[in-house]
């Protein structure tokens, strides 16, 4: 019997509704906390698929851009909360930290800018380890999970 793989999906809302064939229904996270908590207790899985936006602010910095300028750049430099191209990077320096590969990685982001942002930095770095550059932009059905509101006392 053929071992299934694993596979992780970041995203603050998205939670996905199907299972790809030969592998475990996909876990997921969704901040880079949980992220980077998953991956270091569990290892590299055989398929990553990420979001950039995982908080309000990066939304609504989207969606401003995009009204106002009909453009849209991260305000990276101003976001509290951390990004999937926050999480790309971690995951690029922990690959190299653990020599742990990176297998297939890619973006269901609707942030087209930031979504490509991730797929540059990942084929960027399997560039220069001389791997395809294979990560690709794809979408995965998906229901979208009510946030939970903290209280706040």
């Amino acid at each position: 019997m053929e071992k299934l793989k694993t596979c992780l999906y970041i995203d603050d809302q998205r939670t996905p509704t199907d299972t790809i064939p030969t592998y475990h229904p996909w876990h997921v996270v969704r901040n880079y906390e949980e992220f980077t908590k998953w991956i270091t207790a569990n290892g590299i899985p055989d398929l990553i698929s990420f979001d950039h936006d995982l908080a309000d602010e990066h939304s609504n910095d989207y969606y401003r851009q995009l009204l106002s300028k009909g453009y849209q750049h991260p305000d990276y430099e101003s976001y509290k909360e951390k990004t999937g191209v926050d999480c790309a990077k971690w995951l690029i320096d922990y690959s190299q930290e653990t020599n742990q590969p990176l297998k297939a990685v890619c973006v269901h982001s609707h942030n087209p800018v930031g979504a490509v942002n991730i797929q540059a930095g990942i084929n960027g770095y399997k560039k220069h380890l001389g791997l395809p550059e294979d990560c690709y932009l794809g979408k995965h059905p998906f229901k979208i999970e009510k946030k939970k509101i903290k209280n706040k006392k």
